[in-house]
């Protein structure tokens, strides 16, 4: 071909998209895959007027065959990248494989084929292409490892991340950013003995190399053991050379270990100074708001709005506080302003949750569609919010009917599909959501995530326990220190009559997170060993902590006085 062949752009993409529900569905009896036209410019025309309709998997196949059709590594790259802002993972994967069969020295086609592989949970791809990268794209292995860890960390799942970064490290094992890089993610995963082992290894082999240091106290103080963690990174903090990011870390690690007076000590000089640390005055913030001290939470966020530096977060956060008052106009004008950055999709959910309290559903949900209009490349996103602001409102049909049809538009979306079978869940339509994780599981073999989900799902309606008791122990051999697989864990124990073992877990499982469901469950433990003050003592004080949960509310009224 003699000229590039011009695809929709993104923001024509964002006027034409229809993305939600209530839009038109495709019609009963289309054939999945239509005869399509041969040469490429017709094949453009074609998943152009797909756009039009809406039909973004039928798009974006129809731009990989032109891809295919053509010798112009142009066409290739403009498929790869339309199918990735689309979320059509499958389609990208093939068109980054076209591309990559024009030009394999590309860098930009071989990123968008492993990220693509890394979502469809294909390991073995994402490691060949991951690992090609790190060997050639990069002044050295070490830079390759700190390059591709934030690219991965926002791809796949967190185990599944883990065990890419595992797998790549393995392949240079003397090259400390490597290790880093594993441990990272092992921590995310939560895996804490495979990140103490990664970052004890970054250190050995980077040993003033702060990153790695740093890694070693959090990695040590997820584990257990506070008060060594601490003392690593206390002395980087008063190493003469220590700048404020490791100051602004440690002080973030005193907060976690409930040390916040510390914590404040640290912060307060970089929040009060001649030179003022955003970081430092919006970390402020946060122990504030914790603490639900909303006038000193609101003090220090405006202080940090006035910086100009952070201007979503502080914004979405004095939202946050008004919300936390109880002024939902108050909250509603300060989210209203945040249209961009990480924080801009909870804000607006926000917006939408307190335009549905006040006039009703259909006004949150129009306040989604118009986000989307303007943003189509969070469009699973915007998906799983309505969603979910449906089933928040009681209208659990209408989040499943969401779901279905965010789905038909966006079919890769690991997401979209886990959201759809907790709806089904709570809509009491058990065995559509056990259908749902047998198939994602037969597509995902190993997955950790759909295992945990199946052997819970399984566990909690007393079927077939076996199985279940099974599914669960591979996703904890993946994520042993879960507190959600470890929830599931007790639970299946519970269910099989093995209390003495369940209660080991459940204990665990709350000591890592003191969600209501976790409490719940251990205290039904607590409960059929006879410990019924512990029981009720347990439910008690979840319900502090979470008042609005009914499950914990009639599980009290049961139990008596």
């Amino acid at each position: 071909m003699s000229h590039p062949i011009s695809f929709v752009s993104r923001a024509a993409c964002g006027v034409l998209f229809v993305l939600f529900a209530g839009c038109a569905a495709t019609p009963a009896g289309k054939p999945t895959e239509p005869a399509l036209p041969s040469d490429p410019e017709s094949l453009v025309a074609y998943g152009e007027a797909a756009v039009g309709r809406g039909e973004l998997p039928e798009a974006a196949r129809a731009f990989r065959l032109a891809a295919a059709a053509s010798d112009d590594e142009r066409v290739a790259e403009q498929a790869t990248r339309f199918a990735f802002e689309q979320s059509q993972l499958r389609e990208t994967a093939l068109a980054a494989d076209r591309w990559l069969a024009l030009n394999p020295t590309s860098e930009q086609a071989r990123r968008y084929a492993g990220v693509a592989a890394l979502e469809l949970h294909r390991l073995d791809a994402a490691e060949a292409h991951f690992g090609e990268l790190i060997s050639t794209s990069y002044i050295s292995p070490a830079a390759g490892f700190l390059a591709l860890l934030p690219v991965v960390s926002d791809h796949g799942t967190t185990p599944d991340a883990m065990e890419l970064f595992r797998r790549l490290s393995a392949r240079h094992p003397k090259v400390a950013e490597g290790h880093y890089a594993h441990g990272t993610l092992a921590l995310a995963a939560e895996n804490f003995a495979a990140a103490q082992a990664s970052a004890q290894r970054a250190a050995e082999l980077a040993p003033y190399w702060v990153p790695a240091r740093m890694l070693q106290a959090r990695t040590l103080i997820a584990s257990g053991e506070e008060e060594a963690g601490l003392a690593i990174a206390k002395d980087l903090v008063t190493a003469p050379d220590a700048d404020i990011a490791t100051h602004l870390e440690y002080a973030l690690l005193l907060a976690n270990a409930g040390r916040e007076d510390e914590a404040r000590a640290m912060l307060t000089p970089y929040a009060t100074g001649e030179t003022v640390v955003p970081g430092a005055v919006r970390m402020l913030g946060m122990l504030d708001l914790q603490a639900d001290d909303f006038d000193a939470a609101a003090r220090h966020f405006e202080n940090l709005l006035s910086t100009g530096s952070q201007s979503y977060e502080a914004l979405y956060f004095l939202g946050n506080v008004a919300d936390r008052r109880k002024d939902p106009e108050q909250a509603l004008r300060y989210y209203s302003r945040v249209t961009g950055g990480d924080y801009a999709l909870p804000a607006q959910g926000r917006v939408a949750r307190i335009k549905a309290e006040r006039d009703g559903l259909d006004a949150g949900l129009a306040h989604l569609d118009a986000f989307a209009r303007s943003e189509p490349q969070r469009g699973p996103d915007v998906v799983a919010m309505r969603a979910g602001l449906a089933s928040a409102q009681g209208d659990a049909r209408r989040a499943i009917e969401i779901l279905g049809a965010g789905l038909e538009r966006y079919p890769d979306s690991m997401d979209l599909r886990m959201a759809r079978v907790f709806a089904y869940e709570k809509a009491g339509r058990v065995d559509d959501a056990i259908r749902d994780l047998r198939r994602l599981l037969e597509e995902r073999p190993g997955d950790s995530i759909v295992q945990n989900a199946l052997g819970y799902t399984l566990a909690d309606r007393n079927r077939q326990l076996a199985e279940a008791a099974t599914l669960i122990d591979a996703a904890l051999a993946q994520t042993p220190d879960s507190a959600a697989v470890l929830d599931s864990k007790g639970w299946v124990l519970y269910r099989q009559g093995r209390l003495e073992e369940a209660i080991k877990y459940l204990e665990r499982a709350a000591a890592l997170d003191d969600q209501a469901e976790i409490q719940l469950h251990l205290g039904e433990v607590q409960w059929a060993l006879g410990d019924r003050t512990g029981a009720r003592r347990t439910w008690s004080s979840a319900l502090e902590a979470s008042p609005d949960d009914q499950r914990l509310r009639e599980r009290l009224e049961r139990a008596g006085p």
